[in-house]
């Protein structure tokens, strides 16, 4: 006989017992071997998914922005080459220092002094300094930097100096150092 046979021979209340006796060895082994590992495992890898959802959030931020970054890039774009155009190259540098000199005589100054110096390298331009010294009337002087701020190309004055008015032939004139600053564009070099 096997323990089948007998176990179909017992009253009911045992052969309840005894099935409820199987059940719970089965959830225990289920308990023991199969839940109990994997909710360890969940435990432990919960921080890490948060973690990972906090990072997908910050990318997926990242993305929905990407059409805004686009577009600040092409405007920067678009005001690299402005500037690169207010940045005469070596060939222009000439014809830009006739401009000014021509703009001081137009403006009714005599030109005393128009020295250039070295060149100063920096980083993707150069700096082109020249030494000016002119006489004229204080309104020619203010006309002649108005002018040379208007030009197209970026011109700094600097280091503007004016001596004590003189009255020469009937009008009062001043004598006006300066230096006038342009810049050039240097090819070939890379930005950092």
């Amino acid at each position: 006989m096997n323990v089948i046979e007998l176990l179909m021979r017992q009253k009911a209340i045992v052969k309840i017992v005894v099935l409820a006796l199987i059940l719970g060895i089965i959830v225990a082994v289920y308990w023991q071997f199969l839940y109990r590992p994997v909710m360890s495992e969940v435990k432990t890898l919960e921080p890490e998914l948060a973690t990972l959802k906090q990072e997908l959030s910050a990318k997926q931020a990242i993305v929905a922005e990407r059409p805004k970054y686009e577009a600040e890039l092409e405007q920067t774009r678009h005001e690299l080459v402005l500037a690169l155009k207010q940045l005469p190259d070596k060939s222009e540098i000439p014809s830009l220092l006739e401009t000014i000199s021509s703009l001081g005589k137009s403006s009714g100054l005599d030109f005393i002094l128009f020295k250039p110096r070295p060149e100063v390298t920096k980083n993707f331009y150069a700096e082109i300094p020249v030494d000016i010294k002119v006489q004229g009337s204080y309104r020619d002087v203010v006309t002649f930097f108005d002018r040379v701020s208007k030009m197209p190309r970026i011109v700094n004055m600097s280091e503007i100096a004016m001596t004590a008015p003189k009255m020469q032939e009937g009008r009062t004139s001043v004598t006006t150092t300066c230096m006038a600053t342009t810049y050039k564009f240097i090819e070939g070099v890379t930005t950092q």
